[in-house]
């Protein structure tokens, strides 16, 4: 299968309508470790069609699993039948250009991997891990996939390209007596070989380890440290605000805020389309349009909003290229880093906490956050007291991103996102 076969099916369909398919192929396999030991070894090969299909300024999406090119033609037709009864609203496409070629300088080499010299790097370094004081428990997931990708539109614009994608992740559990604690780390790369699994291990024991006999933080208003992992999520929460179709409907907390200061003039942050080593490296969205290497914020100013098609024609603007998986989404965002190390940033902290993560997200249209801290410290004077347990920072979004009085100098990589920690002041924290 190819992408000129594609367009030949789409043009052959004789549909009054605008098409726009893409064929994904993927391997993917997954080694999964429970209690220590591998508990499996799982591969799944697939192949999936996505349709769209835009017919008088209606929308139809069809997302469906394929084994030959007679199904596309039938998918396109039932796309079609779906929006000509629809009443989904869109935009007409006017930015496609015709006979575009579409290329991705940056297609990733799909390694073959060997999956018993993968476990062994995994059994040797649980066991370095094994061996420390009060690990219980050990479980991880190590991911790789390979794709080929197969796309075209109605207007011609058409292009072949290959991805590759690689992810472990370790959770650790910590147990003295009656008492016990988790944590987990996570890395990403193009391929296997490139996860640094040792680190993986040994940086969730240690934690885990340190966040033993964790206790309530008192209730006072003081300052928060991000860690990267925990800035991470905050940055991806403000990109996901920029969405310019949520913006549209006013559904976002930065709605009418492009051009005005939302936060520090220590935030810096950026779309980059080519990051070293990334697999997250991209030319072209899901809708076919370029992705472009772009500035979000400046010296803590606005500077624009991610748009697909159909945001950017409802709100008179040009596609910004971050239409990814039916809805908005991005290659690399890079906050830049500071001047700052973590350590000098927690030794501004007379009394504080210091978030290493959280499972809890802001509310979307408003900004306020209220996260419990599921990994974290109380500091005073600098110094991590203890770790914390049933303990939540709250503070609204745009008031943490104004509030930013520092930014580390070391950035850490994962999902995409590339972010230094952070120091926050003014924000309330509740505990006892």
């Amino acid at each position: 299968m190819d992408s000129d076969k594609i367009y030949s099916i789409i043009k052959n369909s004789g549909l009054d309508a605008q098409f726009n398919v893409q064929v994904e192929s993927e391997d993917l396999s997954m080694l999964k470790i429970t209690k220590g030991d591998l508990e499996s070894v799982d591969t799944f090969i697939s192949e999936v069609a996505s349709i769209s299909c835009i017919y008088k300024n209606r929308l139809s999406i069809i997302n469906a699993s394929i084994t030959s090119y007679d199904e596309i033609s039938k998918f396109i037709v039932d796309a079609y039948k779906l929006a000509k009864n629809g009443s989904v609203d869109c935009q007409s496409r006017v930015a496609w250009k015709k006979h575009r070629e579409i290329k991705n300088p940056f297609s990733s080499r799909i390694k073959k991997v060997d999956v018993p010299e993968i476990e062994t790097k995994l059994y040797s370094a649980i066991k370095k891990v094994s061996s420390l004081g009060n690990v219980y428990s050990i479980n991880a997931w190590l991911m790789y996939s390979s794709s080929i990708i197969h796309a075209a539109n109605s207007y011609g614009i058409r292009g072949d390209w290959k991805n590759s994608y690689s992810s472990i992740s370790s959770h650790v559990v910590a147990k003295d007596g009656a008492e016990q604690a988790s944590s987990s780390k996570s890395y990403d790369a193009m391929d296997p070989y490139s996860l640094d699994i040792d680190n993986a291990f040994t940086t969730a024991a240690t934690e885990a380890k340190n966040l033993l006999y964790a206790k309530r933080a008192p209730t006072f208003k003081g300052d928060l440290l991000l860690s990267p992992e925990a800035s991470m999520s905050i940055i991806q929460y403000l990109a996901s605000a920029m969405s310019g179709p949520e913006v549209y409907k006013k559904l976002s907390f930065l709605s009418g805020k492009l051009g005005k200061v939302i936060a520090s003039d220590l935030i810096d942050l950026r779309e980059i389309i080519n990051v070293k080593n990334s697999p997250f490296n991209i030319s072209f969205d899901n809708e076919l349009m370029p992705t472009s290497t772009k500035t979000l914020v400046k010296d803590g100013v606005l500077k624009t909003y991610l748009h697909n098609i159909y945001s950017a024609e409802k709100m008179s603007q040009e596609p910004t290229g971050n239409a990814f998986h039916n809805g908005i989404g991005t290659t690399n965002l890079v906050l830049k880093p500071g001047k700052n190390s973590e350590e000098e940033l927690l030794s501004r902290i007379k009394r504080g906490v210091y978030l290493l993560d959280t499972g809890d997200s802001p509310n979307m249209s408003t900004g306020d956050l209220s996260a419990m801290v599921s990994e974290g410290y109380y500091v005073e004077n600098g110094q991590k007291k203890y770790p914390l347990k049933e303990t939540v920072v709250g503070i609204n979004m745009l008031n943490m991103m104004k509030n930013v009085v520092g930014v580390g100098s070391k950035s850490v990589g994962l999902g995409g996102i590339f972010s230094p920690a952070m120091l926050v002041s003014g924000v309330q924290i509740s505990g006892k």
